[in-house]
């Protein structure tokens, strides 16, 4: 059996019937988180403060998006901000189990935060029609692999040329994506990948909206599945559709490898784990892992 056939082997076992961005970047982030995550079928996948935070955000410019796409009456920024509060003063007591803000000021720091990327979407989309919302793509990317699976948050343009399209992920984070950030990742180049194989254009652009410092981080297409990120000194960070592909085969090939040789390392990552859904319930425990006494000096 030669080495290819060996990859689509492992590919054909991939654990589940599509693969999406969340999957194998939790694979690549750390392998235990995935584990715990997908396979262990014991633990429901539960968020911190920064992803609640996200996931309220997301539904507020959702709701805003949709209407203006589907000619309703608008969502009003005073709506969305009413919307933001019913939920975020809902975290306080959403899971008894969990203490989600350190103290009063935690709390209100993470507020103002939602508040501001509110009022900086709001100067950006307010008037802004988008073609589609949360708009579910679900088909493979390329031969042998299994479905890819992702909502895109917007997609901008003229509904009749897909080549026009921007496609739009929102961040909520405080700052833009670093480069060596937007080198390693390979969500927007899924997205343009999943856009050509549904319409058989590759979209004008794909991009981060970062609504909380008012940024955008946007890739242009230079032709033939191609992108290049505007506004950076040179070199300019610029990936290749026909590269991710790659990448997302060797990473679900080496998911199955892992599972047949049960090798899911923990990465410890002081800040990582410590907003990790697992350590914060007591699943993992990985600074009990560390070295201690002189092996840790």
């Amino acid at each position: 059996m030669s080495k290819e056939e060996t990859k689509q082997e492992m590919i054909d076992r991939y654990p589940m019937p599509y693969f999406s961005f969340s999957q194998l970047n939790s694979y690549l982030r750390c392998p235990e988180t995935y584990r715990l995550t997908y396979l262990t079928g014991e633990r429901i996948r539960r968020g911190n403060k920064y992803t609640e935070l996200g996931s309220i955000l997301h539904g507020v410019f959702e709701r805003q998006g949709k209407n203006l796409a589907i000619d309703v009456e608008p969502f009003s920024k005073g709506e969305a901000i009413k919307m933001f509060n019913k939920n975020f003063m809902a975290l306080k007591g959403k899971d008894k189990t969990r203490v989600y803000f350190e103290d009063k000021d935690d709390f209100i720091k993470l507020y103002q935060k939602g508040i501001k990327a509110i009022n900086n979407y709001y100067e950006m989309y307010e008037n802004e029609k988008p073609i589609f919302v949360e708009r579910q793509f679900k088909k493979s990317i390329a031969e042998g692999l299994p479905p890819a699976r992702s909502y895109i948050d917007r997609i901008d343009g003229n509904p009749h040329s897909p080549s026009s399209w921007v496609i739009t992920d929102y961040k909520t984070g405080g700052s833009p994506k670093s480069k060596q950030y937007l080198r390693d990742d390979f969500q927007l180049a899924l997205y343009a990948c999943q856009l050509y194989k549904e319409y058989g254009a590759y979209p004008k652009a794909v991009q981060f909206v970062h609504p909380v410092p008012q940024k955008t981080q946007t890739a242009i297409h230079q032709g033939d599945g191609v992108y290049k990120f505007t506004g950076q000194r040179t070199p300019a960070v610029q990936f290749n559709v026909a590269d991710t592909i790659i990448f997302i085969r060797d990473t679900i090939a080496d998911i199955v490898r892992a599972i047949d040789e049960n090798d899911f390392p923990l990465v410890i990552d002081s800040w990582g784990c410590k907003n990790c859904f697992f350590f914060q319930d007591g699943t993992c425990k990985p600074f009990d892992k560390q070295e201690k006494g002189w092996g840790n000096i």
